[in-house]
């Protein structure tokens, strides 16, 4: 808006410059001044300059259309390809849970460990392409917007998973403990469709949330996601906000008002300070090399900790696959034979996920089948 304002202070000044160029035609005044006789005759001019200012107001006639034509020039080119990219027709709509929990992994961070990098580039993005928000396991997870349910079971590297399909696009809940809907259900904003957990590709316990519009970019660097923080309430801060509050700089604020109340004398104790700044060299020797080292310490243990996490996440999704079998042997005993459909609505998983846990239960010896097809029934 700068320059638009700057073109049209410009041209103003320009129309009173005009007038002086104009007025610089009086040189044939200036003849008549010389001449004593025909100054009255040629008194006549002052009709003259009226027809010059009528010129005057022509020309700046002529100036104000080039005005207007700059400035639409140089605005409107300039602001209309920027809405495209914002203005998706993507409602504002609500948290995926209810309380207040911290982002701890925003869109397009980077990954820092190497599983991680590894992780990203196998899946071919170039940033994270959601929001993780630090969800205790088994806090309920809700739907955004009214939709309709697309995909609820085992998904991957996203573990237990629900993807709602919105008219806007599609919403992704990913890393789930369980779900509580089930394919082409309807939902509301707000409907209840899923516990948080780690499952997956996770390392800790949260919710993994994207948005991917309608006609999406799948080369846009994030399999066609895109931040949903625009569209979201105040997102909470991130937790790693107290480190910065150092405890040590106390210590020395307090040292120093000790030697403050000592009178004159503390000039004598002036040389006792001096023999704690050679104490300080040793402290000093802090070369890149030491740092390096430390970041390999601080890595190597990072990864440790991932990896416990990931074994007792595996631990996790054995044990809660385990515990599947034993409800879907009890409904067996309850009902003598079941289905596949039965499996889907009591574990809430897909038709696929029910097959795989039924052929599991067949592979131990556990239960028998009879048909084949859609017709087939599992009996002990």
């Amino acid at each position: 808006m700068d320059d638009p304002s700057s073109d049209q202070t410009q041209p103003t000044q320009d129309t009173t410059q005009q007038p002086t160029a104009s007025r610089a035609d009086q040189p044939s005044a200036e003849i008549p001044l010389a001449q004593t006789t025909p100054e009255r005759p040629i008194q006549n001019p002052p009709t003259e300059t009226p027809t010059i200012e009528t010129s005057q107001p022509a020309e700046t006639k002529t100036e104000t259309p080039t005005q207007p034509e700059q400035t639409p020039v140089t605005e409107v080119p300039a602001t209309q390809p920027e809405p495209p990219p914002v203005d998706i027709s993507i409602p504002n709509f609500r948290f995926p849970f209810n309380g207040d929990f911290p982002v701890t992994f925003p869109f397009n961070a980077q990954a820092i460990m190497d599983e991680m990098k590894a992780k990203f580039s196998q899946w071919g993005i170039i940033g994270h392409h959601g929001i993780d928000f630090g969800l205790p396991e088994g806090t309920e997870v809700l739907a955004v917007d009214a939709g309709k349910v697309l995909q609820s079971s085992e998904n991957g590297d996203y573990g237990i998973s629900v993807t709602i399909q919105h008219p806007w696009g599609q919403s992704l809940y990913a890393h789930l403990k369980e779900t509580k809907v089930t394919e082409d259900q309807q939902v509301k904003a707000g409907d209840l469709i899923g516990l948080s957990d780690e499952t997956g590709s996770a390392f800790g316990p949260h919710l993994h949330f994207g948005i991917k519009p309608n006609n999406p970019n799948e080369a846009n660097g994030y399999l066609g996601f895109i931040d949903p923080t625009q569209y979201l309430p105040n997102i909470p801060n991130s937790v790693p906000e107290s480190p910065p509050q150092p405890t040590p700089e106390p210590k020395p604020e307090e040292s120093k008002p000790v030697e403050v109340p000592v009178p004159d004398v503390s000039i004598n104790i002036e040389p006792v300070t001096v023999s704690t700044q050679p104490s300080q060299p040793p402290i000093s020797p802090e070369p890149a090399v030491d740092q390096t080292e430390i970041q390999k310490q601080v890595d190597e243990k990072l990864k440790t900790e991932l990896d416990n996490r990931r074994l007792k996440a595996n631990q996790a999704r054995q044990t809660k696959r385990e515990e599947n079998l034993m409800k879907i042997e009890k409904l067996i005993e309850e009902k003598k034979q079941i289905n596949n459909s039965d499996v889907c609505d009591l574990l809430h998983v897909s038709q696929s996920t029910a097959t795989n846990y039924l052929e599991d239960l067949v592979k131990r010896g556990t239960i028998k089948t009879d048909g084949n097809g859609k017709a087939t029934v599992y009996h002990f």
